[in-house]
């Protein structure tokens, strides 16, 4: 513990030199311009954008209390600084210098543009032409994923729109290491569903392609306006993309968070979410299990040998969980192979916890052996 305390004290995650390339497989790079105009109430996503204001709100936000950096007001301001900045390269930069040099980002942006709070001042096509180009730049350390949301394909042309913009930004005819794309992000809370008819096609694709899905499940983040908060979480069950994979047996889906904070808090609480029933069966039969136990008996059933889960966020958010990841790492190596490394970067901002910090501790609690797995060996089999 030790060392890991000293290493923080000076200022790196990790080790500079690392026998093997890390992916952190979830971070975000996505700025106040890529989130719609009436997110926030009163005008506050547009006035925030704007430098000089956004430097007054971060400035209050932190004198505050001038006495610590990373009480709840600084880490809001952190939030606002980091999200604000001028370019998605800026944030990138920021990141980076928490890792080791050849460590390797799978950034995934947003398009929010569906969920009911205006338009965002920059559109999702402006957003992934910075992101190809930040990729193209990169030396293949930014692997950059796809926001895909079906509403935006939804006129009499819908399909082949998809088709077009998926054969656009993931050529089939391109080896997948040389993509500029590598994967498509998903996003159900804010307001579909993954079964929804129109991305039909784009299942397809993934599956003829090599192409990896990441999609949001968690019940916290960000969701549709034109629902309640508690309704848009159907849309990330577990369970919805059973039929998925059934349909698709070589198509790779990680389900983002581990079934989020919420729901390991209730594995713990609550007895009730762990009587688990058959992982086949109806829906509505399954309900009741968190979805903590839920991603983990569907990943050990070995009927969905596609199904990855990560830890981004979960486990940043807070160090209490760690010990329970290393306990069900260890014991379930099924488990363990279809696990990912991720951080969720810049969202875990605003909690108590640096990235450095919970990065170290991290790989300590775990082992290197462990780490290496979720870190290095699986996330090259996903992607």
């Amino acid at each position: 513990m030790h060392s890991v305390r000293m290493l923080i004290l000076k200022g790196c995650a990790m080790p500079k030199e690392t026998p093997y390339v890390i992916t952190n497989c979830h971070t975000h790079t996505f700025l106040l311009d890529h989130v719609p105009r009436g997110f926030l109430p009163f005008g506050l996503t547009t006035a925030l954008a704007a430098l000089p204001f956004q430097r007054l709100v971060v400035w209050l936000l932190r004198g505050l209390n001038p006495f610590s950096d990373r009480d709840r007001l600084s880490r809001y301001a952190n939030f606002l600084e980091v999200g604000g900045k001028g370019a998605q390269s800026d944030v990138l930069h920021i990141i980076k210098s928490y890792y080791p040099e050849n460590t390797r980002f799978v950034v995934l942006p947003m398009d929010m543009a569906f969920m009911g709070a205006g338009q965002p001042s920059v559109d999702i096509d402006a957003q992934h032409d910075e992101l190809e180009e930040l990729a193209q730049q990169s030396n293949g350390r930014v692997l950059p994923f796809l926001a895909i949301d079906p509403r935006r394909y939804g006129g009499p042309d819908g399909e082949s729109e998809l088709i077009k913009e998926l054969e656009r930004r993931i050529p089939p005819d391109v080896a997948r290491d040389a993509r500029g794309f590598r994967g498509i992000k998903l996003y159900p809370p804010l307001g579909y569903w993954p079964q929804d008819p129109r991305l039909t096609p784009m299942w397809a694709y993934c599956a003829a392609n090599d192409v990896p899905v990441m999609t949001h499940c968690s019940r916290g983040g960000v969701y549709s306006r034109r629902e309640r908060r508690a309704a848009t979480a159907r849309y990330s069950d577990p369970d919805n993309y059973r039929e998925i994979l059934t349909a698709h047996p070589g198509l790779r889906i990680c389900l983002a968070h581990f079934g989020g904070e919420d729901d390991w808090t209730d594995y713990f609480e609550r007895p009730e979410g762990r009587r688990l029933t058959a992982h086949d069966a109806p829906i509505e039969d399954r309900r009741h299990i968190n979805w903590f136990s839920k991603i983990m008996q569907l990943i050990e059933s070995g009927a969905y040998p596609g199904l990855y889960t990560d830890i981004s966020y979960t486990i940043f958010a807070t160090q209490r969980f760690l010990p329970t990841l290393a306990v069900i790492l260890r014991a379930k190596p099924t488990l363990r192979s279809r696990t990912l490394f991720g951080s969720d970067y810049y969202m875990t901002e605003t909690e108590e916890f640096d990235e450095r910090y919970l990065s170290m501790q991290l790989r300590y609690t775990l082992g290197e052996d462990i780490f290496r797995e979720i870190a290095n060996v699986n996330p090259g089999h996903f992607l």
